[in-house]
């Protein structure tokens, strides 16, 4: 066995003999660094190889960038719609305030029963009219007391919602101009590049 590793091994040693030198004298002769100057080639390989770096580094901003963009306009979207739901509701709000606060049907039952009982000739109807009048009466006074307590909680209800509207306004409007802001970075990226080219 060990006759064949030194026979495989003497054959190697023949085979590549006779081809060093030819491939030794292929090979220029390296020159110290210091001392040579850069072939046209390798400055060109080396021009190219730095713009790819920068190319790539502009497409990582770039790319970067947009994904930020990206996620600042979805969380633009869901804020705008946030503030508009809190002002229709406000509005809503506003509207059974006003409605709430509106007695003008009650009023006009009650004179209607006032005029009834005015007109009526009959003294037993007039005195069912009568206690009809003061039962309708009272009826609208605990709506209407009822009504105020309820148009109040609906004030605080809107005044805590006019707090969290002016509170979401801010940031709809900081998120804006931070939209903005990474817009006129990308438009001054885009001016640079062009300048380089």
């Amino acid at each position: 066995m060990s006759k064949l590793k030194l026979l495989t091994a003497l054959t190697c040693l023949f085979v590549t003999l006779p081809l060093g030198p030819a491939v030794w004298a292929q090979q220029p002769a390296a020159a110290p660094p210091s001392l040579a100057a850069p072939s046209p080639e390798a400055q060109l390989l080396r021009a190219l190889l730095e713009e790819v770096r920068q190319l790539r580094t502009e497409l990582q901003r770039t790319s970067v960038n947009t994904h930020r963009a990206q996620l600042l306009a979805d969380r633009l979207v869901r804020q705008q719609r946030l503030v508009e739901s809190l002002s229709e509701e406000i509005e809503q709000l506003k509207a059974l305030i006003q409605q709430s606060q509106d007695t003008s049907r009650e009023e006009g039952e009650l004179k209607e029963l006032e005029a009834s009982i005015q007109e009526t000739p009959d003294p037993q109807v007039r005195q069912q009219l009568a206690q009809s009048y003061a039962s309708l009466k009272r009826s609208f006074a605990r709506q209407r007391e009822y009504a105020q307590q309820e148009a109040e909680r609906q004030r605080q209800r809107q005044q805590q919602l006019e707090t969290m509207l002016r509170a979401e306004q801010v940031r709809l409007a900081e998120m804006q101009e931070q939209l903005d802001a990474l817009d006129r970075d990308l438009e001054r990226q885009i001016a640079e590049s062009r300048k380089i080219k």
